[in-house]
């Protein structure tokens, strides 16, 4: 199963997708993927990345001799993306990072879409914490998602704007399943005005996400996101699970 998650900054996405594999990893191999180029996924799990994809571009970018003779660019960049993947107990980690400089991202982007095809199969759950544009998303290097989890704040302009991102991997042709919103940092249950907001976009289903001050801890101590399973983010990432699996 392929879940994808997208919202704009500060609504509380990177924790949420943290919840979800570490949650996932109890059920079966979680690939990891941090598409975000602010690169906090990493953090929230308390894993360290071993590298980036942009960083592999900008090498072969800056120095088109550092692929050694004897091997194609394609088996060149594919070893380098598994040595980038970073493994613990049952997730593994695979940060895209931001590119530099100028250049064509085609070939790479190539590269990447057949490698992800040939390991998503391997996993159970593939997660991908995607930035606002989805930009990999766009670029179709994912064959799919079964799952689109969208995350807003508790507020009608933050549904719509979800909505919006929403369309972007319809309006590229991408291949996706469910659209699920997910309003996160709620004071209470989820009022009748946002419930209505998100059935008037066109969600399949609504997931509600209490305001959770074990997240705030957190933030401040610049530690891991492990929760308690009884803290209201652990709670709804649950929920959000028994939805979707």
């Amino acid at each position: 199963m392929i879940i994808a998650l997208a919202g704009k900054g500060g609504v509380g996405k990177s924790s949420i997708s943290s919840q979800l594999i570490l949650q996932l990893s109890k059920k079966g191999l979680v690939l990891a993927v941090d598409a975000d180029p602010n690169t906090n996924l990493p953090d929230k799990l308390g894993l360290n990345a071993e590298g980036t994809i942009g960083e592999i571009r900008n090498r072969i970018v800056k120095d088109p001799d550092i692929v050694p003779k004897g091997i194609s660019k394609h088996e060149y960049i594919a070893t380098e993306i598994r040595k980038a993947m970073h493994e613990h107990d049952n997730i593994d980690l695979l940060v895209m990072g931001r590119p530099e400089g100028e250049g064509c991202y085609c070939f790479m982007n190539n590269v990447l879409r057949e490698c992800f095809s040939g390991m998503i199969k391997n996993y159970k759950f593939t997660v991908v914490d995607n930035e606002a544009g989805m930009e990999h998303l766009s670029r179709k290097i994912l064959p799919r998602a079964d799952v689109l989890l969208l995350v807003s704040d508790p507020t009608r302009i933050g549904i719509r704007t979800a909505s919006r991102l929403a369309s972007v991997a319809s309006e590229v042709g991408m291949q996706i399943g469910r659209r699920i919103l997910i309003v996160n940092n709620l004071p209470g249950d989820l009022p009748k005005e946002l419930a209505d907001e998100a059935k008037a976009n066109g969600f399949d289903d609504v997931a509600a996400i209490r305001h959770d001050p074990f997240v705030y801890s957190a933030g401040l101590e610049g530690s891991a996101l492990r929760l308690p399973d009884d803290s209201e983010l652990s709670k709804g990432v649950a929920s959000i699970i028994k939805m979707i699996t």
